[in-house]
């Protein structure tokens, strides 16, 4: 199969790429079952790309001759850690890793604080209580956001578990902190939707470091519905590499 795909700036991640959990969840998001993105590089946004492959085995996309990312079926193991109550992920809303520092990329479609309700996820991670490295959100994603079943597309959940491993990774820093002169950025999300993930209802949003080795992180993220139920898990692998332009 041939197709053409393009993203909008409205995806932004950085200021001159698509937001990399969008671009794997616009292509990953056609398997069926848990998949696996791989980031070869920054998904430029209004230029049309060219979707190769099959979902059953492997699919490509490419800017002319750059591979921009490629997907396939995967299966992987992913402990989740018990979700904090809604009074406790409440609190962790009080505790915005975002607050620590100045948000390097305001315009994030997934955690940009100068994006408008509506337009974007506004997913905001914060200290859980019981550890300075688990990270939750009370989030409730906005009506408009909606597909045509009342749920949230499969790409934008893509979306929202990019943004909360970033900042798991950045959270062993107290305050948080990725370093003079780098970013932390994904190379691979794995991502497994068990249930839908309700939108103008409250879910509970996880993140966490799983593992570091130099400049590489692994990171684990989950969903959970108000009566805790797990409705994604997802882990990302990310790597440090010079920041990019705000």
């Amino acid at each position: 199969m041939t197709e053409t795909v393009r993203f909008d700036r409205r995806y932004q991640g950085f200021q001159h790429g698509a937001l990399g959990g969008y671009a794997a969840g616009v292509v990953a998001s056609r398997i069926e079952g848990p998949a696996e993105a791989n980031l070869r590089s920054l998904p430029p946004m209004e230029r049309d790309l060219e979707l190769r492959g099959a979902a059953d085995s492997q699919l490509e996309l490419w800017e002319n001759e750059t591979l921009v990312l490629d997907a396939r079926p995967t299966g992987f193991e992913l402990e989740v850690p018990d979700p904090p109550s809604p009074a406790e992920a409440e609190a962790a809303n009080g505790r915005l890793l975002h607050d620590e520092i100045d948000h390097l990329y305001p315009g994030c479609f997934t955690c940009g604080p100068a994006r408008e309700e509506g337009d974007a996820l506004r997913l905001f991670m914060g200290r859980h209580p019981a550890g300075a490295s688990f990270l939750a959100s009370a989030w409730t994603p906005h009506p408009a956001l909606a597909d045509g079943d009342g749920a949230l597309p499969p790409e934008l959940v893509w979306a929202a578990l990019d943004c909360p491993t970033i900042w798991a990774a950045w959270s062993r820093s107290v305050p948080a902190d990725p370093g003079d002169g780098v970013f932390t950025v994904l190379a691979r999300q794995r991502l497994e939707a068990i249930r839908p993930v309700p939108v103008g209802e409250p879910v509970t949003v996880t993140a966490w470091p799983i593992s570091k080795d130099g400049r590489k992180h692994v990171c684990g993220a989950a969903i959970h519905d108000h009566d805790g139920n797990l409705l994604v898990r997802a882990d990302s692998f990310l790597v440090e590499v010079p920041r990019p332009a705000a």
